[in-house]
């Protein structure tokens, strides 16, 4: 990989731009056990996966933001308020 000289592998960082549609297909992808809903491990999964710099604190701050009752999971009814996390932080929707 062509690296600049003076730059280190974690400031390399490539914008991805998805609908909303792939973003929550991206996302469900990684509900593994099969219940309509994504747990804290599979979020933190999910951010890796786009390449958070910190998954297991972006997964933090989403469940913060989304997990409207409070029961440590991202359901259906609470999927559009992360959808709008991820947005505002950075991960571009089309």
């Amino acid at each position: 990989m062509f690296r600049p000289k003076g730059v280190a592998n974690r400031c390399l960082r490539t914008k991805v731009n998805l609908t909303e549609e792939q973003l929550k297909g991206l996302f469900w992808q990684f509900d593994t056990d099969g219940d309509p809903r994504l747990s804290k491990q599979e979020l933190n999964k999910a951010f890796n996966n786009l390449g958070s710099s910190f998954p297991a604190w972006r997964t933090w701050r989403a469940l913060c933001h989304a997990d409207e009752n409070g029961d440590g999971y991202i359901n259906e009814e609470e999927f559009d308020y992360l959808v709008k996390y991820v947005v505002k932080r950075g991960y571009a929707i089309n």
